[in-house]
């Protein structure tokens, strides 16, 4: 059997946001934008944390924990 393996390269705001917020999270904590926090809030719940600014962003955004 041949095993094939994919590499990808993903660049833009997004993953620069993702990354940002990633930093700005503490050990286990799982933080995600408001625009993200549409996306699940019937699936997952979630506690508005604030308003934050994030580096080389030049509006603060809502962000959101992901409790469970």
């Amino acid at each position: 059997a041949t095993l094939k393996r994919l590499d990808f390269t993903v660049i833009g705001d997004t993953v620069n946001t993702s990354q940002r917020l990633q930093i700005a999270a503490a050990v286990g904590q799982i933080l995600i934008t408001e625009k993200c926090y549409e996306k699940v809030k019937k699936s997952f719940t979630c506690e508005k944390i604030g308003i934050i600014s994030l580096k080389n962003k030049t509006e603060e955004i809502t962000i959101y924990e992901v409790i469970s």
